[in-house]
């Protein structure tokens, strides 16, 4: 008589130690790590590396590390180099430690189809689920690239955490998509919002708001001014506004508590707050588990321009470090130093200018202070020496800072500078008048 596995016998043959699981690790793969709250812990990566001087050359992709861990010692890291290099997608406070000592590399990928990518770049996918049910696994706060990532390696290891919220959306992927299982049970890292806005931020929300009209979708990162965008939101009375984004918002609950977030006018996914991640407190977790009202996709869904320009008055908000008289954007380096990532702000440029009633919103404070104290202007002839152009100028609509709103859509080079350094500090203008007369004139 034929006996069948039931799923929860395939399980638990998968079920092994972090120690037993990191063997299927071979000298020259590449490990991925899911994005953010879905990447391996130190449980498991502590394991890898614990194989230093056995393998070689093996490099580990990261994204937007959230814990702290042996990896991102740099002293260590040099100590196994022959073992291991380490690239990341994002530098952030986790893993500058790394950018500072040279050890580091560079990972440039676009959201939209960052999929697609790690899932030709890996050879071993590591992530962090849900334990699983009826024969499924949940990939819980992060979706982004991780189901191509998964279904492209040739090895995948799941960390289990028991204590990973369930989000609901194409957020699950079938037991026998995973070579092996480690049960592993950890808090999930909380993230608190950083602080007041300052005034100058207020300044800059002040502007933004007054281009969000009622009924609007809107994309927004985090951080203090989408902070303050959102109470703005508040104050003003907006109301019946959706939510399509690549992060879940930090104050999202409080919006869709107090009925300014419905979602009712949106033709694509009606009712629903569509994100790819996401990164929050307590009250944010609860709020998004088992929500059907909240779902998660790939970023080659969330993201990409041919679905947001389906989407009617998608207004997205980004921000940037610097934007030249051209009204290139750059969101990643200054001076050849990596600040930020590519991310999907291009792909919700592009997607909010082509959509129907829709507004590509671009933000900045028109000064930065160096660490000399020196305070220099944001708004700059061309870009700096080693910046990357993030949004490139022909898709450029709306940039921000708190002097104004330069709307370029339709402008040509002369009246887009014009239009530019009036929204620029005071204290810099005649000097980039001077430069735009030399440069275009």
């Amino acid at each position: 008589m034929r006996t069948y596995m039931t799923w929860q016998d395939e399980y638990n043959s998968k079920l092994v130690t972090a120690e037993a699981a990191v063997t299927r690790v071979r000298s020259g793969d590449v490990v991925g790590f899911a994005l953010a709250l879905g990447s391996p812990t130190a449980h498991l990566v502590d394991a890898l590396l614990a194989r230093a001087g056995e393998l070689r050359g093996v490099r580990i992709l990261d994204t937007v590390p959230v814990r702290m861990m042996k990896l991102f010692d740099a002293d260590f890291m040099k100590s196994v180099k022959d073992s291991f290099t380490y690239s990341s997608v994002l530098f952030n406070p986790v893993n500058r430690a790394l950018a500072r000592a040279g050890i580091v590399d560079y990972q440039t990928i676009q959201s939209s189809d960052c999929g697609e990518r790690f899932a030709r770049i890996c050879d071993v996918a590591m992530v962090c689920v849900c334990p699983p049910e009826a024969g499924m696994v949940n990939l819980g706060l992060t979706n982004f690239y991780s189901p191509e990532m998964i279904r492209g390696a040739k090895t995948v290891i799941a960390e289990v955490n028991d204590q990973m919220p369930v989000v609901y959306g194409d957020n699950w992927i079938p037991v026998s998509e995973f070579d092996c299982f480690v049960e592993h049970s950890s808090p999930i890292p909380e993230f608190k919002r950083k602080g007041e806005p300052s005034e100058v931020e207020f300044a800059i929300a002040q502007n933004v708001a007054s281009l969000i009209r009622d009924g609007d979708c809107i994309q927004m990162g985090v951080g203090t001014l989408p902070e303050a965008v959102v109470r703005l939101l508040r104050d003003k009375g907006k109301k019946d506004l959706g939510v399509h984004t690549e992060m879940f918002p930090m104050g999202l609950p409080d919006l869709v508590r107090e009925g300014i977030v419905t979602n009712k006018l949106k033709r694509i996914h009606t009712g629903k707050t569509c994100a790819s991640f996401c990164m929050g407190d307590h009250d944010m977790y609860e709020f998004v588990t088992r929500n059907p009202d909240c779902v998660f996709y790939p970023t080659s869904y969330v993201n990409a321009p041919y679905l947001l320009r389906e989407i009617d008055n998608l207004v997205a908000i980004n921000m940037d470090l610097e934007v030249d008289l051209m009204g290139q954007l750059g969101a990643e380096t200054i001076d050849f130093r990596l600040i930020g990532a590519v991310g999907g702000q291009l792909d919700f440029v592009i997607g909010a200018a082509w959509s129907k009633g829709g507004r590509a919103i671009n933000v900045l404070p028109s000064t930065r202070t160096l660490r000399s104290g020196e305070v220099v202007s944001t708004v700059v002839p061309w870009l700096s020496p080693g910046a990357h152009v993030t949004v490139p100028h022909h898709f450029v609509q709306f940039v921000v800072t708190e002097y104004g709103i330069a709307d370029l859509w339709l402008k040509s080079r002369r009246e887009r500078a014009e239009a530019i350094i009036a929204i620029a500090h005071p204290d810099f203008r005649d000097e980039l008048k001077k430069e735009a007369k030399r440069l275009l004139y």
